[in-house]
């Protein structure tokens, strides 16, 4: 009987405690929409950013307002105008013409409009790459949340297996007479917490599956192809390096650049007020008296609305001002983000770093010491149980220490205006 325990006891020190990543949630088949194989991040920003309607939405925005600086700088529409200026109630004739106005702002109105609308133009076509920085950010946080519940089931599957293999030790050393009846039964409700365990990730896994289809603008139960994630190993830049890449290619701060230059333009709209607008009005006419000739006619608005054009200058000033105040203020928040966003990528590398070579490696030796020590009869199950779940639970914070790093390195991104992992 110490034979067969000795046996059981080799077999466990020989199972492998290091997971393996197996792909667990696949879809209906057919989907119209193929993925690459393996999946890795750059294709799943790449997918979601020629695929999701919020982005074509936004370029359909901006390229409506790409047109309006052609509406606002035109001159107003001519008018045509016919006119009957004398008919003698004996109707022995009639004076009459026909006449062309065209009106003419004189103070640089239309192309002051013209500058904010093309501002306006401007913002709308950084909102599109905001928006197209969400989607992707969206996209990679649902495809790495589909990854870390994979290695998870990976993880139960490798300690139910364990599990398993210390409940037949268990059973084995019961009939010998060996072990307490109660050392099966905690060997079984560990088989059965594990199980159970399994089951629940294997819904959060369809879930998760359902919400990276979305993310990436497919059908939510389409198939999806093995992951391939690879994590940088050198550290982010420096601060400064990352700050000046930021500055430049935040969409949000070039769209409050943009906006900022509609606000001055509009400034420039309003001092415009206070110069007239001029029509010149001119036509072919016709007198009883002198017959066929022509009609000119020039004149001018008069903007006595002091008062008025003065309280709309100034609340366009005050508008600039305040947009001016926006642009430094958001500068400054991203300079803030970006080395925030730093920082936490370096605390996730080390957490990560940790827990794989330092508590992982104690872990299994101190399970593997243990198993040992059972099967010699020096100590209960219950340590055997303990032991092994300071494995589970650490292969677990591997996992979530490696997605929380990759989290933290989109993150970064995200803050500098690229979405992936491992910006730079």
């Amino acid at each position: 009987m110490r034979t067969r325990i000795a046996a059981a006891f080799s077999l466990l020190l020989a199972l492998p405690l290091a997971g393996s990543l197996e792909e667990r949630a696949r879809g209906a088949p057919g989907d119209e929409v193929a993925l690459p194989a393996p999946l890795k991040p750059d294709d799943v920003l790449a997918f979601a950013r020629t695929h999701r309607a919020e982005i074509v939405a936004a370029r359909a925005k901006a390229d409506a307002a790409a047109q309006t600086p052609k509406v606002v700088s035109a001159l107003p529409d001519p008018m045509v105008m016919g006119s009957i200026d004398h008919l003698p109630f004996k109707l022995m004739g009639v004076s009459w013409s026909v006449l062309v106005q065209q009106d003419f702002p004189l103070g640089g109105t239309l192309g002051a409009k013209g500058r904010a609308a093309e501002a306006d133009a401007r913002a709308a076509t950084a909102d599109t790459k905001r928006v197209e920085l969400e989607v992707e950010y969206q996209a990679l946080g649902a495809y790495l949340m589909w990854i870390e519940l994979q290695r998870m089931g990976g993880v139960v599957d490798e300690q139910l297996a364990l599990a398993k293999q210390i409940f037949a030790v268990a059973k084995v050393r019961l009939t010998a007479s060996d072990a307490a009846a109660v050392d099966g039964v905690r060997a079984q409700t560990d088989v059965a917490r594990l199980e159970g365990e399994r089951a629940a990730i294997d819904g959060e896994l369809a879930g998760a599956r359902a919400m990276l289809n979305a993310s990436l603008g497919r059908a939510i139960d389409g198939a999806l192809p093995a992951p391939e994630l690879a994590l940088p190993e050198a550290e982010p830049p420096a601060v400064a390096v990352l700050v000046k890449g930021a500055l430049e290619r935040r969409p949000e701060l070039a769209a409050m650049r943009a906006r900022c230059d509609k606000a001055s333009a509009d400034v420039a709209v309003m001092e415009s007020m206070y110069k007239p607008m001029a029509f010149v009005r001119g036509g072919y006419a016709q007198t009883m008296a002198d017959g066929p000739g022509v009609m000119l006619m020039i004149g001018v608005s008069l903007p006595l609305g002091r008062e008025r054009l003065s309280a709309g200058v100034a609340e366009a000033k005050s508008m600039s001002s305040m947009a001016d105040a926006d642009v430094t203020a958001m500068s400054k928040m991203i300079e803030g983000e970006v080395a925030a966003a730093r920082e936490q990528v370096l605390a996730a590398r080390t957490r990560l770093a940790t827990t794989r070579e330092k508590i992982l490696p104690l872990a299994k030796q101190a399970l593997t010491l243990t198993i040992s020590s059972y099967g010699a009869g020096q100590t209960p199950l219950v340590s055997v149980l303990e032991a092994a779940r300071l494995v589970r639970d650490t292969r677990m914070e591997e996992v979530v220490g490696e997605m929380k790093l990759a989290a933290a390195w989109a993150k970064l991104g995200r803050a500098i205006g690229v979405v992936k992992v491992g910006a730079q």
